[in-house]
């Protein structure tokens, strides 16, 4: 009985999280879209708006971390210099951990795609969603935060207006798939340790951290190889492009993780 219940749960759970977060969206873009409106009447300007980011690095059967804050910061500076650019929306570094525990080998090696939505339904992510804000972490940037949310309580959790989109580093993933994302299912996105050993040029990619991003902010593929959410990019020759078209900037703004800018001369306050 057990065995059949847990993928209804999961299956139930991961519908329940994606229809509210859609619906979020569509309020939030509603909102922004009232606020447009409002700062075009009124004459206001407003600073950039803001994507918080943290970033969670695994470590291998060993014990060693898969990669290290330095390595990663390249491709997190690249995100805010394509989506200031392109969206107006600056990245904000929430903070860059190193998970302590040894993570199990489905973690590690995460499969992708329908596979990793499916390992998601019958709760094979759950090492992922018990990391995303706990306190037995290394912060990178200072203190780790808040104590941790007991399982139970998260798991009934729905995403929440401007929660960061966390990036979990690991090892590998199944096939050719460097990065994935779930979407509006999920707060979280993975990316192979690879793309940021820069000494590897045939691996190293800093546009898959912000496509990944781009995911989970409701971007689908786009089949322009110059724009940013491209399906393939294969360094070091053939890289994705980085631009985004006008209804992908709007969907971006439109997004509940996104922070909206502050009316100029009003102090921001992004957490």
């Amino acid at each position: 009985m057990n065995r059949l219940l847990r993928p209804l749960t999961g299956l139930g759970r991961t519908l329940g999280r994606t229809t509210l977060g859609l619906t979020l969206d569509l309020a939030s873009g509603l909102a922004r879209a009232g606020e447009a409106a409002a700062d075009s009447l009124g004459g206001r300007d407003r600073s950039p708006a803001v994507l918080r980011v943290r970033v969670l690095i695994l470590r291998d059967g060993k014990g060693v971390p898969l990669t290290t804050p330095e390595a990663v910061q390249p491709a997190l500076n690249t995100a805010d210099r394509i989506l200031r650019q392109e969206v107006g929306v600056r990245v904000r570094v929430a903070s860059i951990r190193t998970v302590v525990e040894i993570p199990p080998d489905a973690a590690l090696n995460p499969r992708a795609n329908k596979a990793l939505l499916l390992d998601d339904v019958l709760g094979r992510t759950e090492f992922y969603r018990r990391h995303l804000d706990t306190v037995d972490t290394v912060d990178a940037a200072g203190p780790a935060d808040a104590a941790r949310i007991p399982d139970a309580v998260r798991s009934l959790l729905p995403p929440v207006l401007a929660v960061p989109i966390t990036v979990i580093v690991v090892r590998q993933i199944a096939g050719n798939t460097t990065g994935c994302s779930l979407g509006s299912s999920a707060d979280w996105v993975i990316a192979q340790a690879a793309l940021f050993d820069a000494a590897n040029t045939d691996s190293y990619d800093e546009t898959v951290l912000v496509h990944e991003l781009g995911h989970a902010l409701n971007l689908p593929h786009h089949t322009d190889r110059s724009n940013l959410m491209a399906p393939e990019s294969s360094p070091p020759d053939r890289i994705r492009g980085t631009r985004l078209v006008g209804w992908q900037r709007a969907l971006i703004q439109a997004n509940r993780h996104v922070i909206p800018g502050a009316v100029s001369g009003t102090a921001p306050d992004h957490g």
